[in-house]
């Protein structure tokens, strides 16, 4: 940490702004890195563009547009919370340069921070990808698109990358404070994770098993037994779950209190704000429930600015890797 001189925090990405055309470059992105189906398919990003997106962007539009008008949004909320997170820790570290870049959609890109490192002559950058559980389609794919960029671009620097964080301490006790204010004896903490495909699971991918541990060790340290469950599930084929379709309509039957917590995340998007406030809040309420909260990610909490620069950047495990 003392030697550090240059961090890149790489965060997912978000439509630009909020039109169809901006959401239909992002899910092109998005969904046309092999990463993500975790397939390298021929004629993929052809039946993306001409078959799918056409259709698709506006059903996002349409998601993106009810969270705008319901949130009173200026702009997507991810951006929002992302700047606020860089200036956070920029500001908690004076003496290092700080750049964030989105993956997909919007500005800044890898190759943005990458050029704007070479331009200040910081020759090492730590790779931090903001994904706390290690998968192919979390942390394996940010730091892939960070050397693709730095091999295209010829990065004259050395990357030094960590691998997921979701085994510190500090961020359990980060994610665990967010929620504590919301639980109680009478409410079911559901912790909701991104869905990934059973199929990664059963070749090695580490995700469902960080997951889990996750869930244990915030009950553990909240004193609650969660209940886990997988929300944003995409395509066909089989997904993790129990889903939190599955989960939600089961508890608002037994009209349980319920309150949803979306560790996987550390900003709140599209996924957080209006899959759970919209679209799982009326499934709930429709079976029968009556309490259901959402729980903040952690966003720019000064405690998780906090716990990240004095704890868990410390003690991170940085490889080069080129």
């Amino acid at each position: 940490m003392n030697n550090m001189k240059g961090l890149l925090l790489v965060q997912l990405g978000s439509p630009a702004e909020l039109n169809s055309e901006k959401i239909g470059e992002y899910l092109y992105e998005f969904l046309g890195d092999w990463h993500t189906m975790g397939k390298r398919l021929f004629f993929w990003k052809f039946v993306l563009r001409h078959f799918i997106l056409p259709k698709g962007k506006f059903t996002s539009y349409g998601k993106y547009k009810r969270m705008f008008d319901h949130n009173g949004f200026a702009e997507m909320p991810l951006i929002t919370h992302s700047r606020n997170f860089l200036a956070a820790v920029q500001k908690a570290l004076p003496d290092v340069q700080v750049e964030l870049a989105y993956q997909y959609g919007c500005k800044p890109s890898i190759q943005d921070a990458l050029e704007s490192f070479t331009s200040k002559g910081i020759s090492t950058v730590h790779v931090l990808p903001l994904y706390p559980q290690r998968s192919g389609v979390t942390t394996d794919a940010a730091i892939d698109n960070v050397l693709d960029v730095a091999r295209r671009i010829r990065f004259p620097g050395k990357l030094l990358c960590a691998d997921g964080f979701c085994f510190s301490s500090a961020w359990v006790r980060a994610v665990s404070e967010t929620i504590k204010p919301y639980v109680d004896e009478s409410s079911t903490l559901v912790l909701s994770w991104h869905s990934v495909q059973s199929w990664r699971i059963e070749k090695g991918d580490p995700y469902e098993k960080d997951c889990e541990q996750s869930s244990r060790d915030i009950g553990m340290l909240l004193g609650v037994t969660p209940v886990i469950a997988y929300q944003s599930k995409f395509g066909d084929g089989k997904w993790l779950g129990p889903s939190l379709i599955e989960t939600v309509t089961k508890l608002g039957r037994e009209n349980k209190p319920v309150v949803i917590a979306c560790p996987a995340f550390t900003v709140d998007n599209l996924e957080t704000i209006y899959e759970i406030d919209d679209e799982i809040s009326e499934i709930y309420k429709n079976a029968g429930g009556t309490s259901l909260k959402r729980v903040p990610c952690l966003n720019a909490d000064p405690a998780w600015i906090k716990a990240l620069v004095e704890e868990i950047l410390p003690n991170l495990k940085f490889v080069e890797r080129n």
